[in-house]
């Protein structure tokens, strides 16, 4: 096979390679305008409880707010992931809020800071791909992830591992270019991607950072290394002094939430809520006593099932080995056959081993979720380039195959892309998430202010959870609570004087919005 239709595209892509400034770019441009492309099909709604809980950081810094004041009627307020003692906010780090708080400002809703840390995460992907490999192959690789299915699908919702994954790739992009040179520039960037994943997924980002530190501290003992007035001024003082500035801002706003700055949100939700522990190594605590059945069904049952089903090595590698195949889709496998090939470049036995540190990393965790492995995968990506390289250097019969074999494997991303667009359009999101959205929304519309609240069955699952608030509760026009006790039902109503009140049934076939004077005058 001749490869010379071939050669006006690699002239193309040459061309691109060549200014690695304007590849970043058209890489972000390409996935953001995937993941807009995506959800403009559909506009997500929200079902997880992580969403819920990001989207209430999201409304509060869009208030100008870290945290919010404890309400005087919390209990009936309680929902997952979010605190409610001793303020009221997200348990999550802020980061991800932070971006779906800029969407909201900038584009008018969340969903497009979901496209900005997707876009943003695979340019930055694209700019640590240079750094470790020839320009035309690090845009290929961009290109594979402004089209991969787990970040165009999978995550564009408001619970996704995009900053983590961006965090990862500035650091990893960080690498190489210090390694040769120490810059402020690239020093500050470094320092960018430690704060986004201590403010996105503290634990596995600080295991990712771990052997840049060791690579770095390495390369500034060597012998070959930069000198020390070199190494002071290009990297140890920017470092020093920028992450000073980020402890400080993560202490204030932990100060802020829980009134401590050395104690994360995190911490004080899982000692209220949780009787399993963050890693499979601790011992459960004693249950809380918790005020709703439904939260009780989920702590005691689902995560603690989770957890006793994790209590060996092999059981968590069972459950979380999926976590690989999520970043390393069986197209993306393909190039890894070459693993033999590629492992012989020291650079990439590196590479190699920090993704197995973080893979053994996330062993050690009760969840199961990809995004733990996020500030990893722009390192899989890496070892998938370095595959694709050795592809293109197939020949079969004096005849060069690699360049169209790479062609085709990329076009073959993209044909998977444009299917699984095609299926995601047809799905759509579960029956009780689209019927709160709709609910929200004709409230919203109704003259006045609404009170709802929730009476779950029993038996209730508790992974359809309706009751979930904005920042300013009392101002908001639509307020969710959950139903207690006759008499805290009725201080409740008291409390809310004036609003329209609403009795909800979500375990009705259809769920029933009831007028609570309809409900009264029953005696239902």
């Amino acid at each position: 096979m001749s490869s010379e239709p071939l050669r006006p595209l690699s002239r193309l892509a040459r061309r691109l390679s060549t200014r690695s400034g304007r590849a970043v770019v058209l890489v972000g441009l390409i996935a953001f305008g995937f993941a807009a492309a995506v959800t403009s099909v559909r506009v997500p709604v929200p079902r997880f409880h992580d969403e819920f809980s990001y989207l209430l950081a999201a409304d509060t810094f869009g208030e100008g707010r870290l945290a919010n004041p404890t309400h005087p009627m919390w209990q009936h307020f309680e929902s997952f992931h979010v605190l409610q003692q001793p303020s009221y906010a997200s348990k999550y780090p802020p980061a991800q809020g932070l971006f779906l708080a800029l969407g909201r400002l900038v584009g008018g809703h969340p969903i497009v800071g979901v496209w900005s840390t997707t876009a943003l995460a695979a340019a930055a992907i694209c700019w640590m791909l240079q750094g470790w490999a020839p320009g035309r192959f690090a845009l290929l690789g961009g290109l594979l992830v402004a089209c991969h299915h787990g970040l165009q699908f999978d995550w564009q919702n408001y619970w996704n591992g995009s900053v983590a994954l961006l965090g990862g790739a500035l650091i990893y992009g960080a690498l190489p270019r210090l390694w040769r040179r120490p810059r402020p520039a690239t020093a500050l960037v470094l320092v960018a991607g430690v704060a986004l994943l201590a403010n996105s997924r503290p634990f596995s980002g600080l295991v990712a950072c771990v052997p840049v530190a060791v690579a770095l501290l390495a390369r500034a003992f060597s012998a070959k290394g930069p000198s020390l007035s070199e190494y002071l001024r290009g990297f140890a003082v920017p470092v020093m002094l920028s992450l000073a500035v980020v402890a400080g801002a993560m202490a204030y706003y932990n100060a802020r939430v829980t009134g401590d700055p050395l104690t994360l949100p995190y911490q004080i939700h899982s000692a209220q809520y949780s009787h399993t522990p963050i890693f499979l190594w601790q011992q459960p605590r004693p249950p809380p006593d918790y005020r709703h059945d439904v939260m009780r069904d989920f702590y005691l049952g689902w995560q603690a099932e989770g957890y006793w089903a994790q209590q060996s090595l092999l059981e968590s590698f069972a459950r979380k080995r999926g976590n690989l195949y999520f970043f390393v889709t069986p197209l993306l496998m393909v190039p890894l056959v070459a693993l033999p090939w590629i492992l012989r470049s020291r650079r990439n036995r590196f590479a190699a081993a920090v993704v197995l540190l973080g893979f053994v990393a996330s062993l050690t965790v009760s969840g199961t979720h990809p995004h733990y492995l996020a500030p990893f995968a722009p390192v899989l990506f890496l070892l998938v380039v370095q595959g694709l390289r050795q592809m293109n250097r197939c020949h079969w019969r004096g005849r060069r195959l690699g360049p169209a074999l790479v062609l085709g494997f990329a076009g073959l991303q993209l044909l998977i892309f444009a299917v699984a667009f095609i299926l995601y359009a047809r799905q759509e999101p579960p029956v009780w998430a689209t019927v709160r959205a709709r609910m929200q929304a004709e409230l919203e519309s109704t003259p006045g202010r609404h009170l709802v609240i929730a009476h779950y069955a029993d038996g209730h699952s508790p992974h359809e959870e309706w009751v979930a608030n904005a920042a300013d509760i009392d101002g908001a026009q639509v307020i969710w609570a959950r139903s207690m006790l006759p008499d805290q039902n009725d201080a409740l109503v008291s409390f809310f004087a004036g609003r329209r009140v609403w009795d909800l049934h979500p375990d009705r076939d259809p769920p029933a919005l009831i007028p609570r004077t309809e409900t009264l005058r029953k005696g239902t």
